[in-house]
């Protein structure tokens, strides 16, 4: 998620990172900064970072993806996940 919030926040250099492309949609359910899923038939494209990424990065809220640093997204994240036991798991 932290590579995610990179890429959209333009930190990492736009020529070298991988395109993730946001919906356009002006009614959306969730944060502002959703991404498509496209369909995929194979699996190689199917397991790719750009496509496993989407789900979790659309059901994140707000304050969390519009944070104003990577280490304030960063503990908001840790914040928020540690409720959700499905995505975290803390040992």
């Amino acid at each position: 998620m932290i590579e995610t919030f990179k890429i959209l926040h333009d930190i990492y250099d736009t020529a070298v990172v991988p395109v993730l492309p946001r919906c356009q949609e002006s009614v959306t359910r969730g944060n502002s900064c959703r991404l498509v899923k496209n369909f995929s038939r194979y699996d190689v494209r199917k397991y790719s970072f750009t496509q496993r990424i989407v789900n979790i990065w659309n059901s994140l809220p707000e304050h969390i993806v519009n944070s104003s640093s990577v280490n304030s997204f960063k503990n908001n994240l840790e914040k928020f996940w540690v409720s959700q036991e499905v995505y975290y798991n803390r040992k």
